[in-house]
């Protein structure tokens, strides 16, 4: 079948589709990630990642009014009992019946103990609170740790038909969810709910979110919720314990900021009139710790009593449904995916992106700081929008850049790559003109070459130096070289451009020492070619230089020009008067010296120049061998003396190098001049500058 017309991929009704299809399947992608096994538990993270950062810009509410009444066994109490009755942690249980008789006068509408009274204590002791027990009509409510069939935990207290909730509601130390029912027993926090007679909220069977009202301790030093200090209700509801006047521990709200009319901080029934009291520990010993997104340091006590509240109010997190997570998912991503695709620039196609991120936790940042919470998950959204947005960039790639990639891929073939990355990246490397900057250049050459040319047919010559080539090449690239031209079997290359390098000439160097290590590593492939005994020169030369784009506006080239670049040449040619591989002018010599081995060649003066410049031969990186250390000392010594007209030390000082080194060209060199030179007539004058005739 012939498709009558074909979309142009620029189109906007294309891109308009591929935004869709982008969108839809970056969506459909993280709804899958986060069912997938592994992916789910670091998305689930996500999501409370954000959940309890949302926390922290709600405002907090002020519970000291409301329905619960916490009694908190805190450090005070314990050392007011401790100190004043003489009675330790686990207290006398009689204090329990004391205290349950006295909220049940107050008019208490539940009593609930989030404490375990699990441990064996005398029977007297026992009936002590089972007896007053047995006597109130205010429900009580108990603690215990449910069993995987249902039942109940250890109880010692001799009651009949004891009520009791769930304590073990979660196993996380950060407390977000809260189940209402547990191994099929009701927990603490229902059970309290139906013992005081109040409506539970119909759908309240499954685990919820808790809405928490504000943390532990405000930033005012008050509880959200009203605490009373045990000690203080004790005081109250036995006075014959001769128990010193307390009206509050300093850890605790006041009881002025509960339901009571006395400002006077006394503990007075009107204080517990139709509440549900909860006890339960806050101290290091009986602290139940838990943590909140509000704070880390929790009561497990107050995450019943906001349980509770969450109960008698319906008052707990709504999640948005699974359809409407969905929706939204596909509406950021469909977002991104118009910003990725549709502007050209990528810095606004990544601030578009940002910008949709950006708008989804607005909004579920203020549907989650409302007055009833509404909690929008985030994780599935925002990895559609990454998903999205790297979908959308791929897109882009793929239709607007493959021109222009295949342009510079073609350019590549004759710049560096780091000349390629720069053209791409500023979009200015294409134009005529250069800049003045200080920088290193490195020429190379074979001797001999003519000689090699002449012996091998002209597919043997290509093949080897080729060979050669691309051997030479990887090394100068390795060490982030331009790499201007081949002339032949010579390689013209220079650093700090278009890339600003500081160690520049450090690094021309390094790379000079590997081509001449790697051309001694390929010597048997390179005599298999026909190519054998070749011998590369290096010159390195270090100056200010113009570099850029020169030539015609129809064909131009990114190369250096000026002095110092004619001057690196003709140090890669020196190289033959000495028997040298590496030759470095001083500029350069001085920019790395304690970096690498060198010794002084000369005081050269090349062709073409009046001024005279010392020359060294580059040996090694670092300090080098102690057999090159030796070679260069001795060879330095002996120029010296070459200089200061000290024939004889001059001589002998170059045989015994000799002897020890006889392969050491620049010392055969030097002993020839020697001998020449000690026969001729020199000036009084004389500066020891060797002038070069050749280029």
């Amino acid at each position: 079948m012939r498709i009558p017309f074909r979309l142009n991929q620029n189109s906007p009704v294309t891109k308009v589709l591929a935004g869709v299809a982008i969108a839809l399947v970056s969506t459909l992608v993280a709804f899958a990630m986060g069912r997938a096994p592994g992916a789910s538990v670091a998305m689930s993270k996500l999501d409370w990642l954000f959940y309890d950062s949302f926390y922290t810009f709600r405002s907090q509410t002020d519970r000291s009014k409301g329905d619960v009444v916490i009694v908190a066994i805190d450090e005070y109490s314990l050392g007011i009992v401790d100190n004043q009755l003489h009675a330790g942690w686990p207290w006398p249980r009689g204090y329990w019946g004391r205290m349950s008789e006295y909220l049940n006068d107050a008019g208490a509408r539940a009593i609930v103990f989030d404490v375990l009274f699990s441990e064996r204590a005398p029977r007297l002791d026992d009936d002590e609170f089972a007896d007053p027990l047995s006597g109130i009509s205010t429900p009580v409510v108990f603690a215990t740790l449910t069993s995987p069939d249902g039942k109940p935990g250890t109880f010692r207290i001799p009651i009949e038909s004891p009520t009791f909730g769930a304590a073990n509601v979660g196993d996380d130390v950060m407390f977000r969810e809260y189940k209402p029912t547990v191994y099929g027993m009701d927990s603490l926090a229902r059970a309290a709910v139906r013992a005081a007679g109040l409506p539970l909220p119909v759908d309240m069977a499954a685990p919820f979110l808790l809405h928490y009202y504000g943390p532990f301790k405000r930033a005012d030093g008050r509880n959200t919720y009203p605490y009373v200090s045990a000690a203080a209700l004790l005081a109250a509801a036995a006075p014959e314990t001769k128990i010193a006047p307390v009206t509050t521990s300093p850890v605790t709200t006041a009881p002025a900021s509960t339901a009571s009319d006395d400002d006077s901080g006394k503990i007075t029934p009107a204080m517990f009139k139709d509440k549900i009291v909860i006890f339960g520990g806050t101290t290091q010993g009986t602290f139940d710790l838990k943590q909140s997104p509000l704070t880390k340091e929790y009561p497990g006590v107050e995450v019943q009593a906001t349980a509770i509240d969450n109960l008698i109010h319906g008052d707990f997190v709504r999640c948005v449904p699974a359809s409407t997570a969905l929706l939204a998912a596909w509406a950021a991503s469909l977002g991104a995916a118009a910003c990725g695709i549709f502007p050209r620039r990528v810095t606004w196609k990544l601030a578009g992106a940002l910008l949709c991120a950006a708008i989804l936790l607005m909004l579920a940042g203020r549907s989650f700081t409302g007055r009833q919470i509404v909690w929008l998950p985030m994780a599935t959204p925002l990895i559609a929008l990454i998903l999205s947005t790297l979908g959308a960039l791929a897109y882009s790639y793929m239709t607007e850049d493959r021109a222009r990639k295949l342009v510079l891929k073609a350019l590549s073939q004759y710049l560096s790559p780091e000349v390629a990355r720069e053209i791409a990246k500023t979009g200015r490397g294409l134009r005529l003109g250069g800049e003045r900057r200080e920088m290193t250049v490195l020429f190379t050459d074979i001797a001999g070459f003519t000689d090699v040319s002449e012996a091998l047919t002209s597919e043997q010559l290509t093949t080897m130096i080729n060979f050669y080539l691309e051997n030479m090449t990887e090394i100068l690239f390795d060490e982030r070289a331009t790499v201007d031209k081949f002339i032949g079997d010579a390689i013209m290359s220079f650093w700090n451009a278009p890339l600003s390098q500081a160690d520049h000439a450090e690094r021309a160097c390094r790379a000079a020492l590997r081509m001449a290590a790697r051309e001694l590593e390929i010597k048997p492939q390179l005599a298999e070619l026909g190519a054998a005994g070749i011998h590369t020169r290096l010159g390195i030369n270090t100056g200010f230089m113009t570099v850029g784009n020169m030539g015609s506006s129809q064909k131009f080239n990114y190369t250096v020009m000026g002095d110092p670049v004619n001057l690196g040449s003709r140090l890669e040619g020196a190289n033959k008067l000495y028997g040298s591989t590496i030759m470095i002018a001083q500029t350069t010599a001085d920019l790395v010296r304690g970096k690498f081995l060198m010794r002084q060649l000369d005081l050269l003066r090349v062709k073409g120049k009046l001024k005279p410049m010392a020359v060294f031969e580059l040996l090694a990186v670092g300090e080098g061998s102690a057999d090159l250390q030796d070679r260069a000392r001795a060879y330095e010594t002996a120029y010296q003396q070459y200089r200061q007209k000290k024939w004889d030390d001059a001589e002998g000082t170059l045989l015994h190098l000799l002897t020890q080194h006889p392969a050491d060209k620049p010392a055969e060199a030097l002993l020839k001049r020697v001998e020449k030179m000690r026969h001729e007539d020199l000036p009084s004058d004389w500066d020891g500058v060797y002038v070069a005739k050749d280029k």
